[in-house]
């Protein structure tokens, strides 16, 4: 089953993890809104998909305070005149939003900066996390309190402010198609549910890593959240919230790591990552038939081939977007 005709939303999306995230729903015919507060970052992820027509760019933050606006500008004027959203769709309407996939804290590449400035910062071109405000060599017990709630819970905020945004859209959506009284998108099945998912990780970006003492809290914040919401959604008849917790390498700084990695697998893991969502987003009747709500813990490459075995959305009309890498802070390499 492919998602022609439906709208996703990826959070995070213009990273090496939320690249692939959103490779995947496009070749499955999504059309895929990404939102980032650096032009240049969308940009890059525009050029490097080949500048497909199903994706929308939003110059928008979802950090509290700005979420409202972001996904009202996004939803209700998608077209090149609004001044906070660039679109590289050639229609002007925007069907009803169906999925979002919310990914963070897969990967924890923010690094020390030079100098004074006391603060991680964006380095790499492949980081998730650049824009959070995390001191750089400060030990945890050293923190003032303010500091230490300032830096503790602002992945989970982001979050939080993103799902508090993005969820009424997709309920909308949802009651819409069971009343009958709005389109809500087709994707060739008779699917009246919308998907919410997580895509998490340890913070490291890769097992067992390295990480600070804030990417850890952060990390937890955000499995937290995620648990609550799954909670307080099961049963939904509208809403399936569900978790891709990825243990896995996504990347490795070293080139020849890197590349031994790529040869065991036919693409890179954040696009099988993309794959996976994107079938789960296809299906989202099977996933949620029980409780409405799910964790899937991927340990093993196995569990991930597993699951890519049993959730497939396929290529919508043959579509197949470049493949890219990600190493030492580049993303580069066409497969």
């Amino acid at each position: 089953m492919s998602l022609l005709g439906q709208t996703a939303w990826v959070v995070g999306g213009v990273g090496v993890v939320g690249r692939g995230i959103t490779r995947g729903l496009l070749q499955a015919g999504a059309t895929v809104i990404v939102n980032s507060r650096s032009p240049e970052r969308l940009e890059k992820l525009k050029d490097g998909l080949g500048d497909p027509n199903n994706l929308i760019l939003v110059h928008g933050s979802l950090l509290p305070g700005y979420a409202s606006k972001t996904v009202a500008d996004a939803l209700k004027n998608n077209n090149n005149n609004n001044t906070s959203t660039t679109s590289t769709s050639s229609s002007s309407f925007l069907p009803p939003l169906n999925h979002v996939v919310a990914h963070g804290a897969v990967r924890w590449w923010a690094r020390p900066t030079p100098g004074s400035f006391e603060f991680y910062e964006f380095k790499a071109g492949c980081d998730e996390s650049y824009s959070l405000n995390i001191r750089a060599n400060e030990k945890l017990l050293d923190m003032s309190p303010e500091s230490f709630v300032q830096s503790s819970a602002q992945l989970a905020s982001l979050h939080f402010s993103a799902a508090q945004a993005l969820i009424p859209e997709l309920q909308r959506t949802a009651a819409s198609r069971t009343s009958g009284s709005g389109s809500g998108g087709s994707s060739g099945g008779n699917s009246t549910k919308s998907s919410y998912t997580f895509v998490t990780g340890d913070g490291s970006g890769k097992p067992g890593g390295d990480r600070t003492a804030m990417g850890e809290i952060n990390s937890h914040h955000v499995w937290g959240l995620s648990a609550a919401l799954r909670k307080e959604m099961q049963g939904s008849k509208d809403l399936s919230v569900r978790e891709v917790r990825v243990r896995l390498p996504i990347a490795n700084d070293d080139e020849e790591q890197q590349q031994l990695l790529l040869q065991s697998r036919l693409q890179s893991v954040s696009e099988d990552i993309g794959d996976l969502v994107a079938g789960l987003a296809s299906m989202v009747e099977k996933d949620t038939a029980d409780d409405g709500s799910s964790l899937i813990q991927l340990d093993e490459f196995q569990d991930l081939d597993t699951k890519l075995a049993e959730y497939n959305a396929g290529k919508a009309d043959g579509r197949d977007l470049p493949h890219y890498y990600c190493y030492q802070g580049e993303m580069s390499g066409s497969l």
